[in-house]
């Protein structure tokens, strides 16, 4: 029998309170570890400071409580920093092979695969300082000491070799997937976000969090719709931070809009479905995303998208939307009322969003994320 091969894996930056990279992590992680509890030559384990979110069988390694952000803030990306600078390293030396589905990983180590999702904090200066030193100085050099790179799209890919001066060989394309329980058609009448906002066919937008998000000029296009349309039709954005929200906040009352755009904040995951499902559409303004989680989720709920035509979108979406440049606020107003006024639209975006959707998976991302690891273990 074959020896068995340890496989690592650096989920320094799993949380209690998971981001988008975190939901990534825990799903790659656990549904890796489905496709492997079989095989007896290989062993998995998970180098985290939280277990929640995680299956049972999948074996951890336990690190700080300090390394979580939702708990321990900018203190706690400074720690991960060391930890994967100083004592990854050392604790990772008996591994066969590291996989990192972040950019986190160590220049001491050369058995290792890391994931970059975007690169945005190269892209622009006003993401985060931290980042934005990592992304610049220690990333381009964590690079050169990786078996191979994972990048979530073919734009995040292009953005790698451009930026980082990589090979395009030394760059491989997996898809994100999706939670298909929490995300799917209802053929019930959702009356959710009803009842608990009092808001019902509503233009939806998710995620203000920083200027590249393009909220400005998508409040800008809403404002040239008819008033009867705006009546009709209110534009709900959820989700966000706080400095850019009072931006936003500021463009709605510059506007007179305050009657006809909502700000919900922070909306509980139980609720996300209902947020899709109850909407007239998902109209996604961003000027850049690595992937684009809201894409996905969308389509899957039968929620019709309009979608900026820049980046990764079109790689998620397909035919499955209407796009629109992102820089125009007349052609964001031509998408919208394009869903607004077109039943039969609304309906082909709806049958073709479900069918994309269906493209997309974590089960297939873990199986493509084995493929590469057995290349290097085998």
């Amino acid at each position: 029998m074959k020896a068995t091969k340890t496989i690592g894996f650096n989920g320094s930056m799993l949380d209690e309170k998971p981001t988008g990279v975190g939901v990534y992590t825990y799903n790659i992680i656990n549904n890796l570890q489905r496709l492997y509890q079989s095989d007896p030559t290989r062993s998995l384990e998970v180098f985290t400071p939280s277990r929640s979110f995680l299956n049972k069988s999948v074996a951890i390694i336990k690190l700080p409580n300090i390394l979580q952000s939702s708990r321990f803030g900018k203190t706690a990306a400074l720690t991960r920093f060391l930890w994967n600078l100083i004592l990854y390293p050392v604790v990772a030396k008996r591994m066969s092979l590291l996989v990192s589905p972040t950019t986190h990983g160590s220049l001491a180590l050369s058995n290792q695969l890391i994931t970059i999702h975007d690169l945005l904090s190269l892209r622009y200066d006003n993401i985060s300082k931290h980042q934005r030193f990592y992304f610049t100085y220690v990333l381009p050099r964590l690079v050169k000491k990786t078996k191979k790179i994972i990048a979530i799209s073919e734009s995040t890919k292009k953005d790698v070799v451009h930026f980082l001066n990589c090979p395009p060989e030394h760059v491989k394309v997996i898809y994100n997937g999706y939670d298909k329980e929490q995300f799917y058609q209802s053929n019930v009448s959702g009356t959710d976000i009803y009842s608990k906002y009092k808001l019902q066919k509503y233009i939806l937008a998710i995620g203000p969090t920083y200027p590249h998000k393009n909220f400005a000029t998508l409040l800008h296009a809403y404002a040239k719709l008819p008033v009867a349309e705006r009546e009709m039709y209110p534009l709900v954005i959820a989700g966000g931070m706080k400095k850019y929200l009072r931006s936003l906040e500021a463009i709605v009352n510059a506007l007179a809009l305050q009657k006809h755009v909502h700000f919900l904040g922070y909306v509980p995951q139980e609720l996300m479905r209902s947020l899709y499902t109850e909407a007239l559409m998902l109209v996604f303004p961003s000027l850049y995303e690595g992937f684009g989680f809201p894409l996905l989720e969308a389509m899957a709920c039968g929620c019709p998208v309009a979608s900026s035509q820049t980046s990764s979108m079109p790689e998620v979406c397909g035919n499955a939307a209407i796009y629109f440049d992102p820089l125009s606020a007349d052609s964001i107003l031509s998408s919208m009322r394009s869903i607004i006024v077109s039943a039969e639209v609304r309906n082909n975006l709806i049958t073709k969003g479900l069918e994309r959707a269906k493209l997309f998976s974590w089960e297939k991302a873990a199986t493509e994320y084995k493929t590469l690891i057995d290349e290097y273990l085998n």
